[in-house]
């Protein structure tokens, strides 16, 4: 398959990245891995586990230990402590309870790059191969999410969720020389009731500080990239995997049952498309 140039966009999405894992699980199965691989948040998990060859990791992850309170604790609100358990998630699970192989991730030869956000200037920070020495602290920035986890800090940097500055970093994609990307998107379009009140939401955070205006501007961003997308796609430049219309979950889903739909639909659609992706491959191959 004509592979140069090809970059592989992850979205993020809280618990909604198990739809990204029931697709990447199906590319592994296909031995498809591309050479370039940019996320956010909950894609970064995904992307990792991908580019380390393990198959069912993502699953894990995202559903093995939703119930644990060492995971997820809501009470943890009331003593204004984190509710989701980073130290748990980002330490224990990856490097005890479920090995990460590391080797396996060192050896690998696909470009990584993780996306953050600066919580001093609202812009995206980006992570490549040579920050990986403590590959789960940079994921974990990039997880970070303002009022449920704390700040990162790397390189004297606080950082917070890279889907704050870049929903679906394409363009990062494209600067960085990819011509043709597949898109795994986690939801197809932004909660109707962002697209309604989007304006009152800019105009009372107008004079805030760069963090919150990258927090509001991210609903604005997503929107305008879901438009490039499109574009992308009608010129043969974007190949989409994303989930159908009316079955999005919430980022902080917690039903099992509701996790698993949402994976096998991830498999489903990349199996179903996957004889598209090989064509829009095969055909693109030139460039």
């Amino acid at each position: 398959m004509g592979m140069e140039k090809v970059g592989l966009v992850l979205q993020g999405g809280g618990m909604r990245g198990i739809y990204t894992a029931g697709v990447l699980d199906y590319f592994m199965e296909q031995n498809l891995y591309v050479p370039y691989v940019i996320a956010v948040s909950a894609g970064a998990c995904n992307g990792a586990a991908y580019l380390s060859r393990q198959h069912g990791l993502g699953k894990i992850m995202h559903t093995k230990y939703i119930h644990d309170p060492r995971y997820f604790n809501l009470a943890n609100l009331l003593s204004k402590k984190p509710i989701f358990g980073m130290d748990f998630i980002f330490d224990e699970i990856p490097h005890k309870l479920e090995p990460f192989a590391f080797d396996r991730f060192h050896q690998a030869t696909e470009q990584f790059v993780v996306v953050a956000t600066d919580c001093a200037t609202g812009e995206a920070v980006y992570f490549g191969r040579e920050d990986f020495d403590n590959l789960f602290h940079v994921i974990r920035a990039s997880c970070s999410l303002p009022f449920v986890s704390a700040k990162v800090v790397i390189n004297g940097r606080e950082l917070w969720d890279g889907g704050i500055a870049h929903p679906v970093p394409v363009q990062k994609s494209m600067l960085d020389g990819n011509q043709r990307n597949i898109i795994i998107l986690t939801s197809s379009s932004a909660p109707g009731w962002i697209v309604r009140n989007l304006w009152r939401m800019e105009r009372f955070f107008n004079s805030c500080n760069q963090l919150q205006q990258a927090l509001v501007r991210h609903f604005r961003v997503f929107l305008e990239t879901v438009q490039q997308i499109r574009q992308l796609q009608r010129e043969g430049k974007a190949f989409v995997i994303a989930p159908p219309e009316g079955t999005f979950i919430r980022g902080f889903e917690r039903r099992k049952e509701k996790l698993h739909q949402y994976y096998n639909q991830g498999y489903e659609d990349a199996r179903s498309s996957y004889a598209s992706l090989q064509s829009w491959l095969n055909k693109n191959g030139d460039g």
